[in-house]
């Protein structure tokens, strides 16, 4: 993969509307999703996106549709999730609208992304640490 692409994951925010919001970054430990973990009691988390599929443009109505088949998707299969946004501070990139989804494992997080057509997702194990995860 690109190393550019892969630097441009590791700078993107990810937004996770959580009431309040808190913001991940990658290989970064975040004391606020410790503090979700806690009050959530889980271990584990992913961020995941349907837009843009192996990082190529859709139009905004082909992204919107596709996230709304993740969303679907989750839902149907049990997962609970949380508005997220990931959005890169200085690159022009257009934030991409995704899941926060709580208690996904690292395997299962792979799946998801694999099934999306996602070069990376954001996993965060019990250190809270989120990571990228890339497609294998």
């Amino acid at each position: 993969m690109d190393p550019a692409l892969i630097k441009a994951y590791q700078e993107t925010d990810y937004i996770v509307h959580a009431r309040p919001d808190f913001v991940l970054h990658i290989d970064q430990p975040s004391a606020a999703l410790a503090a979700w973990y806690a009050h959530q009691r889980t271990a584990a988390a992913c961020v995941i996106t349907a837009w843009n599929p192996l990082s190529q443009s859709l139009s905004d109505a082909e992204n919107q549709a596709r996230q709304s088949r993740l969303e679907q998707e989750l839902q149907q299969a049990g997962w609970h999730w949380l508005p997220a946004l990931g959005a890169h501070p200085h690159n022009g990139w257009p934030p991409e609208v995704g899941c926060f989804v709580e208690g996904m494992g690292e395997e299962a997080a792979r799946e998801w992304g694999r099934r999306h057509g996602q070069n990376a997702v954001v996993w965060c194990g019990e250190d809270a640490i989120p990571r990228l995860l890339m497609r294998r």
